[in-house]
């Protein structure tokens, strides 16, 4: 019996752990694409807002760049106008650093000014006087490290300078930790290089898999959600498992107890009714739990009843048999010479 509920025991457990993991797997696997929906979420929101920040401010410096005073300074081409034109503009937009006016045949870096204008800004003037180019992220870290916007200065249709704003390249990355998050990492890439990043990095895996392209840019978000595993979860699950086990466990425990008690007690009251039966004391009324057992304890009583009878028609049976051995020997026969007449001659001889 031991062995049956060992068993039984066995395959309880097997059956509430495959159930239980079943059911964490499924929602494990729901909460992760989940999450994952709400990375992608995230990651498009973030990029949503570089993106706006970066238009306004190439709507601004659009607008700069056809105020009257800046079209005057760039057809006269005088550094000191240029230089004061540019120092105005600057008041207008938060968190510049430098903002320079450039005439169409700029061909030298200026090193003079914080953050200097290297070869790399350089470049970017001359493309913008073919037409208006992305931004980026130039110069060394340090005071030199800065987002260059460069848009071109027409007249009649036709680029004759360009105005090169300097900022600080926090205006983008304080605006990128500010994001609403709740999960993942984020890095914000010009190229290879990354520019900023949020969020808990928890594994050294490439983030190329995951990454939305940034409008008015040439960056990109790369995204991945957070895959730490969900301790409180865990223990909650954990704790769904090993409660019903444990209830289940202690449930079989106690029934195969009591089983084995009230099986000891029906076979101590079977083996009773036995002896009883084999010493000829038996009785019609031995107490007993379990249902079978009251069916084996009749089925006992009726077969005793059963063999008491056919011991009592051999008993009759014997004593018949004997009987007739008994008179066996007697034989009746028919006898010519036999009379009475005899039997009174022999009387009146006696008397004589």
């Amino acid at each position: 019996m031991r062995k049956i509920f060992s068993l039984l025991a066995l395959a309880t457990v097997m059956m509430l752990l495959s159930a239980a993991l079943g059911v964490y797997w499924l929602s494990n696997n729901e909460a992760t694409t989940s999450k994952q929906d709400a990375t992608t979420a995230e990651a498009k929101s973030i990029a949503f807002g570089v993106a706006a920040q970066i238009g306004l401010l190439n709507k601004t410096l659009d607008k700069m760049a056809q105020d009257p005073e800046v079209l005057n300074a760039i057809i006269t081409g005088n550094s000191g106008l240029l230089r004061v034109t540019a120092e105005k503009l600057e008041k207008y937009i938060p968190d510049i650093l430098k903002i320079r006016l450039l005439l169409s045949d700029t061909n030298e870096i200026d090193e003079q000014s914080k953050p200097r204008m290297g070869f790399a800004d350089l470049q970017l003037v001359k493309e913008t006087l073919k037409g208006n180019q992305l931004p980026g992220i130039q110069g060394d870290k340090g005071i030199d490290r800065h987002l260059a916007i460069a848009r071109g200065i027409t007249q009649n249709g036709k680029v004759i300078g360009v105005i090169l704003a300097s900022l600080d390249e926090k205006i983008i990355l304080g605006g990128l930790r500010l994001a609403p998050i709740k999960n993942g990492y984020y890095e914000l890439k010009q190229g290879q290089l990354v520019l900023g990043a949020i969020g808990v990095k928890d594994t050294t895996e490439n983030l190329d898999g995951n990454q939305i392209n940034i409008a008015n840019t040439d960056w990109t978000i790369h995204y991945r959600h957070d895959e730490a595993i969900d301790v409180v979860k865990l223990g909650l699950v954990a704790g769904l498992i090993i409660i019903p086990l444990s209830i289940t466990l202690l449930a079989i425990f106690i029934a195969h107890q009591r089983l084995s008690n009230t099986l000891t007690q029906d076979l101590e009251s079977l083996m009773k009714a036995f002896k009883d039966m084999m010493t000829g004391t038996a009785h019609s009324h031995y107490p007993v739990d379990l249902a079978e057992m009251n069916a084996a304890v009749s089925n006992l009583i009726q077969f005793k009843r059963v063999i008491d009878y056919g011991d009592r028609e051999n008993s009759i049976t014997h004593n018949t048999s004997s009987f007739n051995s008994a008179h066996s020997d007697i034989i009746v026969s028919d006898d010519d010479e036999f009379g009475l007449d005899d039997l009174f001659d022999d009387i009146n001889d006696f008397k004589l």
